[in-house]
C-alpha cells in the first residue's frame, strides 16, 4: 500500500460564529471568480489522468464543460455543526477540503515519496502554483506536506490544532524543517517541509504538447456486436458500469440489468425464474445513455426493495478449495439470472470463508449456487444464511 500526499494550507477565514450558508457562500465567491495562471496546464493534465486506463469519459465530460465550484451539501449523513468542514469540487477535478484551521489541498494525485523524488521541476512547480493560488486567495501564505499509511507524519495531520501548533509539533519532533525537496527524499521517515513557494520559476512553464491531442468525451465503439450479443460472452467481459434493479409487478418480479463497456451497452430485462430479453447495441455516447436510462428505470419504480441478504460461509482451507470454482461462477451468474448480486466477503488465513450476497428469490438463489457446485464437483462443507436483523436463518447446510 503506498503512502499519499496530503497537502495542508494555511488560511485567514473567520469560522466563528458563521453558519454553513453563509461560509459556503463566502467560499464559492472567491473561487469561482479566481482565474488560475496555468489553467490550461491544469486541465489538460486533469484529461491525461481521465484518459489513461481505463478511460473515465464522465471525467473527460465533466473536466470539459465544469465551470463553477460546487461544494457539498448537509445531508444525514454530513452536519456541519458536527464537522466543521467543507468540500469544495471544481474545475478540473480540483478538490479543497475547508476547516476551521487549515485547507486541505487533495491535489495533486501523487503519492508522497514520488511527490518529494520529482526530477522534473517544471511540472512539480505547476502544482506548486495552484497551491500557491489557492492559500494565497483565502489569506495563507504556505503549505506542508504530509504523508498517511502509518507514516510519522501521520499522526500530525489533527483538525483539532491551529496551523501555528502544527508546525510547533513538527518542529519538536523533527527539528527545523528542510530547505529543499531533495533533503526529505533523502530522508523520508525523519524530515519535513514547510513550502512558502519562493523557489517557484514563475518564468517558466511546462510544454502542453504532451498533453495533446486532447481525448474526447465519447466512447469508443470498437466491439464486435456479432460476438457480444451473445449472453455467454458478455459474463466474461468487467463492465465500467453495472447495475441490476427490480420492481414487483403483479406478484411477478421484472428485473432491469444494464451494462456498458466503453461503446458497448446492455440491455437485459426479464421476469425473475420465467424469461429474459438481452439487447446489445453500440453507442458512441455511452455511458451517458446509461446514465438516462438508469434515472428512467428508477423513476419506473424499479429498485432494490426486493433483495433480501444471504451469506455463504465455508470453515477450513480444503472447504473453500472445493468451492472455489463455484463461487466465482455464483457471482457472474446470479447476476446473469436477474436474481441479484455478490455483495462482500471475509476470509482469513485458515481458511474462513464468509460471502455475502443479495438475491430476490431466495430458492433460486439457492438451487443455482447448488448446481454450480454440482458442475465444479464442490464436496466440501457449506453453510448458508439468510441475515435478519442480528439473527441468522440458516437455509442451506451440507
Amino acid at each position: 500500500m503506498g503512502t499519499d500526499l496530503w497537502t495542508i494550507g494555511n488560511h485567514k477565514i473567520k469560522f466563528k460564529n458563521k453558519q454553513f450558508g453563509e461560509l459556503t457562500k463566502e467560499i464559492k465567491i472567491i473561487l469561482d471568480k479566481a482565474q488560475f495562471s496555468n489553467a490550461d496546464f491544469l486541465r489538460l493534465a486533469a484529461l491525461s489522468w481521465a484518459n489513461s486506463e481505463p478511460k473515465n469519459v464522465r471525467q473527460i465530460r465533466e473536466i470539459k464543460t465544469k465551470q463553477e465550484w460546487t461544494f457539498e451539501e448537509e445531508s444525514d449523513y454530513f452536519n456541519f455543526q458536527e464537522r466543521k468542514c467543507i468540500q469544495f469540487l471544481g474545475p478540473f477535478n480540483l478538490w479543497l477540503t475547508f476547516e476551521e484551521h487549515r485547507i486541505i489541498i487533495w491535489n495533486p494525485p501523487y503519492r508522497y515519496r514520488h511527490w518529494f523524488k520529482m526530477e522534473d521541476d517544471i511540472h512539480r512547480d505547476e502544482w506548486r502554483k495552484y497551491m500557491f493560488q489557492i492559500v494565497t486567495l483565502f489569506g495563507g501564505d504556505r503549505v506542508i506536506y504530509l504523508a498517511d499509511n502509518a507514516h510519522p507524519l501521520e499522526g500530525f495531520f489533527n483538525d483539532e490544532v491551529t496551523f501555528k501548533k502544527t508546525e510547533k509539533a513538527l518542529l519538536k519532533r523533527f527539528g527545523n524543517p528542510k530547505q529543499t525537496f531533495k533533503e526529505v527524499a533523502a530522508d523520508f521517515e525523519n524530515s519535513y517541509f514547510i513550502d512558502y513557494f519562493k523557489t517557484i520559476n514563475w518564468e517558466t512553464s511546462e510544454s502542453l504538447d504532451e498533453y495533446l491531442p486532447e481525448p474526447d468525451d465519447t466512447s469508443s465503439t470498437e466491439y464486435d456486436l456479432e460476438k457480444y450479443s451473445s449472453k455467454q460472452n458478455l459474463k466474461e467481459l468487467r463492465f465500467n458500469d453495472e447495475d441490476l434493479l427490480h420492481k414487483l409487478i403483479d406478484d411477478k418480479i421484472h428485473f432491469y440489468h444494464i451494462a456498458v463497456l466503453e461503446g458497448l451497452l446492455c440491455l437485459h430485462t426479464g421476469i425473475v425464474g420465467e424469461s429474459e430479453k438481452l439487447e446489445v447495441v453500440l453507442d458512441k455516447y455511452a455511458p451517458f445513455t446509461y446514465d438516462k436510462l438508469k434515472t428512467e428505470i428508477e423513476q419506473q419504480g424499479f429498485g432494490n426493495q426486493c433483495l433480501k441478504s444471504y451469506t455463504i460461509k465455508l470453515i477450513g482451507e480444503a472447504n473453500s478449495n472445493s468451492w472455489r470454482n463455484a463461487l466465482k461462477n455464483f457471482e457472474t451468474d446470479i447476476l446473469w439470472n436477474g436474481l441479484g448480486r455478490i455483495g462482500g466477503g471475509y476470509w482469513d488465513a485458515k481458511g474462513k470463508v464468509e460471502k455475502r450476497f443479495s438475491a430476490v428469490n431466495e430458492t433460486l438463489a439457492l438451487k443455482l449456487l447448488l448446481d454450480l457446485g454440482e458442475k465444479y464437483k464442490s464436496k466440501g462443507e457449506i453453510k448458508v444464511v439468510r441475515n435478519e436483523g442480528d439473527k441468522e436463518i440458516v437455509i442451506y447446510k451440507h
